[in-house]
């Protein structure tokens, strides 16, 4: 199993070189946002510092365009973004293509709602340097229009939709009964 460590922007620089060398030490697979994502001049530091890999720039300003500052700058090791951060699946499939042109990866944020982790599941399958298919359940309001979830076999494993378009069926009755008005 591997683990790996994400801060949220928890720390200041001095903070995060020690946090960061204990879960070096640790043996952790990556070291994820230990520091405001404007803070790039502390993160070209980090980087300088640390052998593990540290991952940033899923909240970076700039989207695609900002990333490329990230990388020439060597702040991060992996890129991070999602549908809903990115602009969506074009977008986020620029960023990862971007990653790896500079033979790096670019690691898919969770999408916050069942239909943005749809896509971001369609985006991780399509890409070859996304390693990891992150998820965090949904339920309720959060469920967005899908009459169920992704479902993952019993070795944690996520297969491909088989139907059409991004291969979930929606829940148009919850829509109907959420609408609020139409525009014309």
């Amino acid at each position: 199993m591997e683990l790996m460590m994400d801060s949220m922007w928890a720390y200041q620089y001095e903070d995060a070189l020690r946090v960061g060398k204990a879960v070096e030490d640790l043996g952790f697979y990556w070291y994820e946002d230990p520091l405001v994502e404007q803070d790039i001049y502390n993160y070209k530091k980090l980087h300088q510092k640390l052998d593990i890999p540290i991952m940033s720039t899923e909240f970076a300003p700039g989207r695609l365009y900002g990333m490329t500052q990230w990388i020439t700058e060597y702040a991060t090791d992996i890129l991070r973004g999602d549908v809903a951060i990115t602009g969506g699946i074009t977008p986020l499939i620029r960023l990862c293509n971007l990653a790896e042109g500079f033979n790096m990866k670019c690691e898919i944020h969770h999408g916050g709602n069942s239909l943005n982790n749809v896509a971001n599941l369609h985006v991780t399958m399509a890409v070859p340097n996304c390693e990891f298919f992150e998820y965090f359940p949904c339920t309720g309001s959060l469920m967005y229009g899908l009459v169920e979830d992704i479902k993952f076999d019993n070795q944690g494993m996520v297969h491909a939709p088989t139907e059409p378009g991004l291969g979930y069926q929606i829940d148009w009755d919850l829509i109907k009964k959420e609408k609020i008005g139409v525009l014309e």
